[in-house]
C-alpha cells in the first residue's frame, strides 16, 4: 500500500497534473510476473514527486540498483516498484479506460552509463528552450531518465504523432533515441527513488 503519498502543503502556483498510482506486481499462480492493472489511488504530480525522494521509494530503488543481474533487476522492479501513468488517471490500465488527461507525457532516456554524461543531459533538459520540464528523474537501475513534459495542447495531434515530434527533436538537439514505450496512452513510469528528482518551481510557488 502507499502510505506516504502526502499532500502539497506548500501551496502552488499551478494546479499539478494528476497521475493514477499502482502498487508493485506480484507473481500468478503460474509464478509469471503481473503488472498490477488497477490504481491504487490517484496522486498529483507533486505527491508523486514527494514519495520519489522518500525512504519508501529509497529502500525499493536501493535493493533494485544492489543486485548485479539484469534480469533479476526486471523482475525485482516489476515486483517492488511503484509505478504511475503519465498521461492521466484511469479506471484500469488500458487506452479504454482513460478518466481524465492529465495534460502531461514521460519520455525516456536509456543507456546512459557515463554518471557525468547524465547530470549534464539531466541539466540540459531543466533547462531546455522548446520543451518545458515539469518532472525529472533518474531511473530505477540509474542509467537513465524520466522526463515529464506538458502536452495538453498537442495541436490536434494524437499522442504517439505528437511523441513522435518530441523524440525527433531529442534525437536531433541531445543525440539520444527515446523509448517507444513513450507513445501508449497507459504507459507505465516506475517511480525511483531520486532526492534531487526535479520539480517545475511552479508547483510549488506559495499562492
Amino acid at each position: 500500500m502507499i502510505t506516504n503519498f502526502k499532500t502539497n502543503t506548500t501551496g502552488s502556483g499551478s494546479l499539478p497534473p494528476v497521475f493514477s498510482v499502482f502498487n508493485p506486481g506480484y507473481r500468478n499462480k503460474s509464478g509469471k510476473v503481473v503488472l498490477q492493472c488497477t490504481p491504487y489511488r490517484d496522486a498529483t504530480l507533486t505527491e508523486v514527486w514527494q514519495y520519489i525522494r522518500g525512504p519508501q521509494a529509497k529502500r525499493a530503488t536501493d535493493a533494485l540498483r544492489a543486485e548485479p543481474d539484469e534480469e533479476r533487476q526486471r523482475t525485482m522492479k516489476a515486483l517492488t516498484l511503484k509505478y504511475c501513468t503519465p498521461f492521466g488517471t484511469f479506471s484500469y490500465r488500458n487506452a479504454n479506460s482513460l478518466k481524465r488527461p492529465s495534460g502531461m507525457m514521460v519520455a525516456d532516456f536509456d543507456h546512459i552509463d557515463d554518471s557525468a554524461g547524465l547530470l549534464r543531459l539531466r541539466d540540459a533538459l531543466i533547462h531546455d528552450s522548446r520543451y518545458e520540464t515539469d518532472l525529472l528523474f533518474i531511473s530505477p537501475r540509474g542509467h537513465g531518465l524520466k522526463w515529464f513534459i506538458h502536452a495538453g495542447d498537442m495541436g490536434g495531434m494524437c499522442l504517439a504523432d505528437y511523441f513522435r515530434r518530441v523524440s525527433k527533436y531529442v534525437q536531433f538537439e541531445y543525440g539520444y533515441v527515446l523509448d517507444e514505450s513513450g507513445k501508449d496512452i497507459p504507459r507505465p513510469c516506475y517511480l525511483s527513488h531520486d532526492p534531487d528528482c526535479y520539480i517545475n518551481p511552479r508547483y510549488l510557488q506559495e499562492r
